[in-house]
């Protein structure tokens, strides 16, 4: 079985990220190919943003996430509209907006709701956490 998960909670207000990451962790033990993606909406992108920076002595989220989905090669998307309008770019919408830097973390691709579709129809279940 192969699970999309779809984020809207921010990981700063919410526990939405965090129980997201639990989930994962969780379920790549038992079934190590179970994820085939995760989709970051709404303010939940808040999560691709390189320049935040927690408190020392909370966990760095974002830090956790890519991590995750590096060892276990799973692709992190953000919806690129709630994305831009909240100030996370890439170096294509930077030079489209005639900006002089990126802000989105490495490890995060900006895609629109057709990718999140496409997850859709190609898993066994979305599970969402908000």
């Amino acid at each position: 079985m192969q699970y999309t998960l779809l984020i809207t909670g921010s990981p700063y207000q919410t526990k939405a990220c965090h129980s997201a990451l639990r989930f994962i962790k969780a379920a790549l033990l038992e079934y190590p190919n179970s994820i085939k993606g995760v989709f970051f909406y709404e303010d939940a992108v808040l999560i691709g943003n390189q320049i935040a920076q927690p408190p020392r002595d909370e966990i760095n989220i974002t830090q956790a996430w890519q991590d995750i989905a590096q060892q276990h090669n799973i692709p992190l998307y953000l919806c690129i509209a709630a994305a831009v309008r909240r100030g996370i770019i890439n170096d294509t919408e930077s030079r489209r907006y005639e900006l002089e830097q990126h802000t989105l973390a490495k490890g995060f691709q900006l895609e629109g709701l057709g990718t999140f579709v496409d997850l859709m129809n190609t898993t066994n279940k979305v599970i969402q956490f908000r």
